[in-house]
């Protein structure tokens, strides 16, 4: 008696599975659980930070070069204070005192370049880091998702930093291709499954144990985050580095 209930279960259970192959919510059956992927252009981003750094010794320099002026100028306004009251008191220190103004124009004018040069470093260092928090962000548009488990493509008209992408619940290895920029990237994918079904009756697939195969991609580096140990389904970011 207890095989034959059994044997009903299962029997209905892939009733259910037959006629709900794809379907979010199919007579109590849910399916495509997904994986959300990110990603970051490696190659623009290290541009960005290459030249990031070099502003950032650009504008310590600047800043180090106004300082060292304002410490001349000082200098400079103190001597010809000193020039200027010795000369009413008797003093025959003109031309000291026309060399020392001549220097201060000099200095002055030095510093006001300098000062636009601390303007344009500091400028550019904001623009930099605008569209650094734009790459890092993953602000891409993926323009194509080929399933390669099931030969199924998901097109993408928008832009958005993450991208929910359907695994293969009919086996424990999925295949996913990426269309960005006219470029195409794959990656291997290999998980647990495991059909469940709960007190309601509701049949799902569980996915777990998420990870990378080997070598089975071509980005330059992938980094995985999970909620915990069991890298589940709907819980898993991939962030992609092309």
């Amino acid at each position: 008696m207890i095989k034959t209930a059994h044997i009903i279960v299962l029997l209905m259970t892939l009733t259910i599975l037959s006629h709900c192959d794809e379907c979010n919510d199919c007579d109590g059956f849910i399916s495509e659980p997904t994986a959300s992927f990110t990603f970051i252009d490696a190659d623009s981003l290290l541009w960005i930070e290459e030249n990031l750094e070099a502003m950032i010794d650009s504008l310590l320099y600047t800043d180090s070069v106004s300082h060292q002026l304002s410490l001349i100028s000082d200098y400079l306004e103190d001597s010809l204070t000193i020039l200027t009251d010795s000369i009413e008191n008797g003093g025959l220190l003109e031309a000291e005192q026309l060399l020392i103004t001549d220097q201060i124009i000099l200095i002055d004018s030095l510093i006001f370049i300098n000062g636009e040069s601390d303007v344009y470093y500091t400028t550019k260092i904001d623009t930099l880091n605008i569209i650094k928090t734009a790459l890092v962000s993953g602000n891409v548009l993926l323009d194509t998702v080929i399933n390669l488990f099931n030969n199924q493509f998901q097109v993408f008209e928008e832009l958005t930093s993450q991208y929910e992408i359907p695994l293969n619940y009919n086996d424990s290895l999925s295949s996913l291709g990426f269309s960005i920029a006219d470029d195409l990237y794959f990656i291997n994918l290999h998980h647990a499954n495991e059909w469940v079904i709960d007190v309601r009756g509701n049949a799902s697939v569980s996915i777990s144990q998420i990870d990378t195969v080997a070598s089975a991609h071509n980005f330059s580096n992938i980094i995985i985050q999970c909620e915990n140990s069991s890298c589940k389904a709907n819980e898993i970011v991939f962030t992609c580095y092309y």
